[in-house]
């Protein structure tokens, strides 16, 4: 910012003053350095996910495929029409014979 003087011996010199910033400028910058923060601690996080500790389970549903109860331990997945089923159905004693 300028400032030039009215009246005196300085009359028509401009004299250099520094501004002070607004202050959402200076918000812009925090918030600005905050999310960039944030980027870095979800890059850190990334880095120790494990894809298989994303699998869904759904103990006590009832397989739409093969009809059977989904325990705790068994990866499942939710079909479109809201139907759960085991990621891998398990074999069943009795099934179809072998090389059928």
């Amino acid at each position: 910012m300028t400032i030039r003087p009215d009246f005196g011996p300085d009359y028509g010199e401009e004299q250099w003053q520094p501004e002070e910033e607004p202050t959402s400028v200076r918000e812009e910058e925090d918030l600005g350095e905050r999310e960039i923060g944030e980027h870095d601690r979800e890059d850190q996080e990334v880095e120790y996910l494990d894809p298989e500790d994303n699998e869904a389970h759904a103990p006590g549903q009832v397989c739409a495929r093969c009809g059977t109860i989904i325990t705790a331990s068994q990866d499942a997945r939710l079909r479109p029409d809201g139907r759960w089923i085991h990621e891998v159905c398990p074999v069943l004693p009795g099934g179809p014979p072998a090389g059928a």
